[in-house]
């Protein structure tokens, strides 16, 4: 029989040129065979093989099943062993590294972002970034605002990181897929969903200076595989904790005072957590016409100051420094569940049943004991009049400042997040689907130590008055009986909120070839999504403390239905086609379309670009409206008591109708709520890239992208309703009385600042990659980059103010500053059981934030800005494959231990001197991790 005339090997291509290989090697034994026994003739099938479901893909960005991927969306795919080569700790470390990510919530900002929250931002746009899991949407934050600071993703470390087969970094809107908070992009975490044995982790993370370890454990077990018995089992569980890290642990971003160059002057600038309020108390004179004040404490001694205690000049006192004992990162503590269930119930038909748990909790050191100050004159015979008289001071001229140093007081968060998911997938009359039922939950619970300001009246040290206690001016050791008292009025950590956010979802996929164009299928996929919203919120503090959101539930339905059309319009030229129609129960209806295309240039060039709408729904807790405004802040500017704000105060009237006052001694209280009128956020994107493959080994590639958002959620800025009274008249009311306990008159003006549809935000930039392999005598050599340049980052907070840009530099209407570059590279040698890798972070330099400091050559102080340094670090690690069931890997984040640059941008209350946003101050870390598999 002639080989080339063969039916089969004309039908199977590739399966024929193995069988002649294999007869032509094997010839004499299969002659002998043939001698010993005939050959059984060969039947040839001519039917075409049967495509098995599993085998084809859905890419993050398209509802359509197909047999192969497509390029033409910006898709950065992280894989599972990429993740395993991180070493991350938790799957916000992993992601927090990526250059497109601008602007992260992380933990270091715990105490201004409050409930302990790590979320994503694509892009620096974290309430335009989706986080799915497989696919489908996770209950938001638990805690979700009416007004102020927006949490609205998911926190990152309650998801688990062991059981992730690959991420889908979508850098692209999609809306109109997706729906709601995907302007910026999506991330989707795909799980594993088949494991085999039984398999063990374990990881010992130390950084360097904090003298305790951080660990991570891990145990997975799976059984049975889908294809062979009709069912796979899977669990998997994993928990890691790591302690605080405090300002000590990191002197150069945690002094009270720093010093630095500008323009060939040298400045001094002291941040707002260093004081002369002390224990043991502070001694102060009294004024006195051509003598001037003095101070003294204990902390000077042989005319230097002691500890962490910073000089005051010419006084024999010194001040403390307080963000030495504060926690610039809190400690840690979490644990994941992961529980997975697959089976056949009829051929080409899967069911699975898949579980997640997640629960996160935070304690952080994050707030100073509050100053007392005592009455002038202290009485005769103490010991605070001893001290006075041996200092040279007049006892009865002179008072205590006093400030317990003691351990910080804390806030802590728990966090619990979970998901339930029943889904079918399969093939029906060539329809490829997905039905899944989900119902997923979140918890936060915020607590401190003390509910309110502490108070230490009932220590017979009251504001203000004449003090006769000796244990003032004695250090707070066991011996004091006043640490014990102090400690009591701490007591435990008490929750003072606590939020539960419930997402029910049904959502149905399916897509089918419906034609066929130029040799290709013409794909169409439908898709339907309802879900149901519920949110409870309850403010546990008490009635004198009760700043904060108010109480309240509320809940609302969703339902979307979504097309997608992919057809080839030439050979090499594919054309996808989207639209998403929304209905919200309080937000109304929203349509929005996209179109994303790739052409093939030749083998070695192509393009991809896109056009669409999107749009960002405001939570269901901003269109709820609780019956009486709430207080959650106070303005840093006092009233300037003009005429207008006099004629405004003269129209308002208390509750015992009286008229209002303007004191200009007033910091006015800020008031909220939620506002029923808001409608959702509407954007504009453009996305245009370019791959250029001069070998195979080699990849480059770049996406131009740019976002443009109208109709931004924004509150009016208090200063703006301070300074133009006649304009903004409307949001000033009079205190009401329930906070008139709290030391305002009912007569005092106030701001009511509720969310409203203000501004408009765009961004710009294009993202880099590079992709590179060579496989040589020695090894595999690999190097992976991508980069991402902004050249545009403005906002315009409403219709009366220009817009403004954070690119570069530090804008103050929005607090936040982008910088123009980031950079990720990582090189790979891989040689038998052994992988070395070496990575480098690059974050460009920016200008800082404005700040009042004082030029050491004059004394005068002046307002100046300086250039922030851009920071390189480098990460090394090594793994070695000892068996086929075990490896060991060693890592090394910080290499070489880089500190982070002077920063005055605001980030975190803990740090004075760094951004947590844009630096991790954890310097540098020692990794070591062993996987074990059975």
């Amino acid at each position: 029989m002639a080989l080339s005339r063969s039916p089969v090997l004309r039908s199977q291509g590739p399966v024929a040129l193995l069988l002649a290989a294999a007869f032509a090697t094997a010839g004499p034994v299969v002659r002998a065979q043939s001698a010993a026994q005939p050959m059984p003739p060969l039947i040839v099938q001519e039917e075409t093989l049967p495509f098995r479901q599993y085998d084809k893909v859905e890419i993050t960005g398209s509802s359509i099943v197909r047999k192969q991927q497509t390029q033409a969306l910006p898709v950065q795919v992280i894989s599972r062993d990429e993740i395993r080569r991180s070493g991350a700790l938790n799957l916000a470390q992993l992601l927090h590294v990526l250059p497109s990510m601008h602007n992260v919530t992380e933990s270091g900002q715990m105490g201004m972002s409050g409930g302990g929250y790590a979320g994503a931002s694509l892009h620096g746009m974290p309430n335009g970034t989706l986080v799915l899991v497989n696919g489908l949407r996770m209950a938001p934050f638990g805690r979700p605002g009416m007004v102020g600071p927006e949490r609205t993703g998911v926190d990152l470390v309650t998801l688990p990181l062991q059981d992730i087969e690959r991420i889908e970094v979508l850098s692209d809107g999609a809306s109109s897929l997706y729906g709601t908070d995907a302007i910026a992009g999506v991330i989707n975490i795909i799980l594993r969903n088949d494991r085999r044995g039984l398999e063990l982790q374990a990881q010992r993370r130390e950084a360097a200076g904090l003298g305790a370890p951080g660990y991570r454990a891990g145990l997975a077990w799976g059984h049975g595989r889908l294809a062979r018995d009709g069912y796979s089992l899977m669990l998997s569980l994993d928990a890691d904790q790591q302690p605080a890290l405090k300002g000590r642990h990191r002197p150069d971003s945690s002094t009270a005072r720093h010093v630095f160059a500008v323009g060939g002057h040298d400045y001094e600038v002291y941040g707002p957590y260093y004081t002369i309020w002390r224990s043991p108390a502070t001694l102060r004179s009294l004024d006195t016409p051509g003598s001037p004040r003095r101070f003294v404490n204990d902390y000077y001694q042989d005319g230097r100051c002691v500890g962490e205690s910073l000089s005051f000049a010419g006084q024999a006192a010194c001040f403390r420094n307080a963000y030495a004992g504060l926690d610039i990162y809190p400690a840690q503590e979490h644990g994941r569940l992961h529980l997975r269930g697959e089976w056949m119930p009829a051929a080409g038909h899967t069911a699975w049943l898949e579980f997640l748990a997640g629960r996160s909790r935070w304690v952080q050191a994050n707030n100073w004991w509050p100053a007392a100050t005592s009455a002038y004159g202290l009485p005769e015979g103490s010991l605070a009049a001893g001290k006075a008289m041996a200092a040279g001071l007049d006892p009865g001229r002179t008072r205590l400042m006093w400030m317990p140093e003691l351990p910080a007081l804390r806030s802590a968060s728990l966090q619990l997040n979970s998901r339930l998911v029943l889904g079918l997938r399969g093939q029906w009359q060539d329809w490829d689907y997905q039905l899944s039922a989900s119902l997923a939950h979140s918890k936060a619970q915020s607590m401190a130590d003390s509910l309110g300001a502490i108070r230490y009246d009932s220590l017979g040290l009251v504001n203000g008055a004449v003090w006769d206690n000796p244990d003032v001016l004695r250090p707070l050791d066991a011996t004091n009986p006043l640490t014990a008292a102090l400690e009591a009025l701490r007591g435990d950590l008490k929750t003072d909120s606590v939020g539960h956010q419930r997402l029910a979802g049904l959502q149905w996929r399916t897509s089918r070839p419906i034609a066929e164009r130029l040799g290709q299928d013409v794909l169409l996929g439908l898709g339907l999504d309802v879900r149901q919203e519920r949110v409870d919120y309850r403010n546990e503090l008490p009635s004198q403390a009760a700043f904060g959101q108010a109480s309240f539930r509320t809940q609302r339905q969703v339902s979307a239905a979504f097309a997608e059309l992919q057809m080839q319009m030439a050979r090499d030229w594919e054309l996808n086609l989207g639209w998403r129609s929304d209905h919200y129960s309080d937000a109304g209806a929203t349509h929005n379309a996209k179109l994303h295309t790739r052409w093939v240039l030749n083998p070695r060039w192509s393009m991809r670009g896109s056009a669409g709408t999107g749009f960002r729904a405001p939570g269901a807790a901003q269109t709820h409206a609780v019956p009486e405004s709430f207080v959650w802040g106070q303005s840093t500017q006092p009233l300037s008591c003009s005429p207008a704000q006099q004629a405004i105060a003269s129209t308002l009237r208390t509750d015992a109708g009286d008229p209002g006052v303007c004191d200009p001694r007033i910091y006015p209280l800020v008031m909220g709520n939620g506002n029923p009128q808001l409608r959702p956020e509407q954007s504009a994107q453009l996305t245009w890239g370019l791959a250029f493959v001069p070998h195979r080994n080699l990849r480059l590639a770049a996406d131009l992208w740019a976002v443009k958002i109208r109709d931004t959620l924004q509150q009016l800025p208090d200063t703006l309703v301070l300074n133009d009274p006649v304009r903004y008249a409307a949001y000033y009311r009079l205190v009401p009385a329930t906070y008139t306990q709290l030391g305002f008159p009912a007569s005092a003006l106030a701001l009511d600042l509720p969310m409203l549809n203000l501004g408009w935000s765009e961004k710009a930039g294009v993202d880099l990659e590079m992709q590179w392999r060579h496989p040589g005598a020695w090894g595999r050599w690999s190097l992976q980059a991508q980069a991402t340049y902004i050249w545009r980052s403005r906002t315009r907070l409403n219709d009366t103010r220009p817009a403004t840009s954070d690119l570069g530099g530090f804008a103050p209407e929005t607090g936040t500053v982008t910088p123009r570059w980031r950079l990720r590279a990582e090189l790979g040698f891989a040689r038998q059981d052994h992988t070395l890798a070496v990575a480098l972070h690059y974050i460009g330099g920016y200008a800082d934030a404005p700040v009042l400091a004082t030029r050491l050559s004059t004394g005068q102080q002046e307002t100046v800005t300086r250039r922030v340094a851009s920071m390189t670090t480098f990460d090394a690690r090594w793994q070695w494959a000892w068996s086929r069931d075990a490896d060991l890997h060693l890592g090394v984040r910080n290499l070489l231990n880089r500190q982070a640059p002077l920063s005055m941008v605001p980030g975190s209350i803990q740090v004075f001197g760094a951004s947590t946003a844009h630096s991790d101050l954890w310097g540098r870390v020692l990794e070591l991790g062993l996987n074990v598999r059975f």
